[in-house]
């Protein structure tokens, strides 16, 4: 008898262990996409946890009627009790409703962390690290966040020019004029469209800095993710509108010598859509004698998502900037806190004037969850002329051009993914560049200079094509 209670006890036994060591298996997914959801949590008896796989999958230990909860961030939490061990478990996850918008953390490199684990040097400025500034420029905002980057300009609006890692200027083109204030060695893109022309010439006197919203400055390797940038890269983005929101609104500043500037901006937010335009006028005497600026600007930005897949956005400027320059100071001059400026600068009406119209339209269209293409075509007129002590330039370049990328993401075993970017960009420019020299008037006693015999008169046609 005693033999017969133990076999049964032995056989019971033999029974639960197997039955608590049977695995379940499930796939949990999005319901909207059908895509896969890894790094969901599956909480199941005893408090245990385990974390979807690359491909949504898991296993647990099977039991009977155990409460099982499936959550992920950004989801609404699914709960359900397991009823049959040999069953294969599909979970779909909903949504959450009144989900938040999409949060983008930036950081700079950590100092505590192996070389081997930066990738690329990248910072980003949000709109809190931009508003500390006047919006008339951009320096105040780089120089005063932005590690081995500086941000300079000529007066108060024109010649702006960044400088990454000792690298930003020199002479204008291949075979143009110099011109120590036109940024070069690095790329500049405004809502995806460049600034910088096919020569490499960065001009940003018609840049409205007060529409921009967001700035990311990639330095030095990782600039060839954007074609023939050696310096580095500044992208540039206009102001979002916050979603489920349309305003209108009147902005004016006015401050010290003279400056005065009155925005009028519409912004409207949907929930696959976004519209923002700008007017504006803005105007300053300058700090020092002759270094008056103006400058009128009309900006409109927009984007569609007609599905999940699809995104349009667009973008089109224009401007009208004119800067007086008074020329650098002398030592005495600077000693004695004499601004009344450079005479021969004075003398020629030195001055920089940029009319410019940029318009751009980019495509995305994801193909899978890890395939994505993003191709924008832009086209830009600018009409440039700038004097100074010593000559005249005129230059009226024409770009348009292509810009399309991959973005690539594949998961490989253990854990380990593997993502890149692979593109092309291509850019053509036609300018006509007109060049004089200041010489003196032998029949001026004052001793004025006049726009002498022409110089130098260059038709460019420019072809620049990048891969990367």
């Amino acid at each position: 008898m005693k033999r017969i209670i133990l076999l049964n006890l032995l056989f019971s036994f033999i029974l639960n262990t197997a039955f608590s060591q049977q695995k379940i298996t499930g796939k949990v997914f999005d319901t909207k996409t059908n895509a896969a959801l890894q790094g969901a949590t599956v909480s199941y008896k005893n408090n245990s946890k385990t974390i979807t796989a690359s491909d949504g999958t898991f296993s647990i230990d099977c039991s009977i009627a155990t409460p099982v909860t499936v959550s992920f961030v950004g989801y609404e939490t699914y709960r359900f009790n397991i009823k049959n061990c040999d069953e294969q478990i599909s979970i779909g996850l909903v949504p959450a409703k009144g989900n938040l918008d999409a949060v983008e953390i930036t950081a700079t490199s950590n100092t505590n962390k192996s070389l081997l684990s930066q990738p690329a040097s990248i910072t980003k400025l949000s709109p809190v690290e931009l508003k500390r500034g006047n919006g008339l420029f951009l320096d105040d905002a780089i120089n005063g966040n932005v590690p081995g980057v500086t941000m300079n300009r000529r007066a108060v609006s024109s010649g702006q020019q960044f400088n990454i890692r000792g690298y930003g200027n020199g002479a204008r083109g291949t075979n143009g004029v110099n011109s120590n204030f036109d940024g070069q060695g690095y790329k500049v893109y405004l809502n995806g469209i460049p600034i910088t022309d096919a020569e490499g010439i960065t001009v940003m006197d018609d840049i409205d800095f007060g529409s921009v919203g967001n700035v990311e400055v990639a330095k030095g390797p990782a600039g060839t993710l954007y074609g023939l940038a050696i310096a580095g890269v500044v992208n540039l983005k206009t102001i979002k509108p916050e979603k489920g929101k349309v305003s209108i609104g009147q902005d004016v500043m006015i401050g010290s010598y003279g400056l005065q500037r009155y925005t009028t901006h519409f912004q409207m937010g949907g929930e696959h859509s976004s519209l923002l335009i700008n007017y504006g006028k803005q105007k300053s005497d300058g700090y020092m004698a002759h270094t008056n600026s103006t400058k009128d600007f009309v900006n409109v930005a927009g984007e569609f998502q007609p599905s999940e897949k699809q995104s349009l956005n667009f973008y089109a400027g224009y401007s009208n900037s004119y800067d007086q320059r008074g020329g650098e100071l002398t030592i005495a001059q600077y000693n004695n806190g004499d601004y009344s400026g450079n005479p021969a600068y004075i003398k020629n009406n030195a001055h920089s004037n940029v009319i410019s119209f940029r318009a751009g339209v980019g495509y995305t269209y994801h193909f899978t969850n890890d395939i994505a293409n993003t191709t924008t075509v832009f086209g830009s007129g600018v009409s440039n002329n700038a004097s100074s002590a010593g000559g005249w330039t005129d230059k009226a370049p024409m770009n348009f051009g292509l810009r399309s990328t991959f973005d690539t993401k594949f998961n490989l075993q253990n854990g380990i993914t593997l993502s890149g970017i692979t593109g092309v960009e291509t850019q053509h420019q036609y300018a006509q560049v007109t060049g004089y020299p200041m010489v003196k008037n032998p029949l001026d006693t004052n001793g004025y200079n006049i726009i002498g015999t022409l110089r130098s008169n260059q038709v460019i046609n420019t072809n620049t094509t990048s891969i990367f």
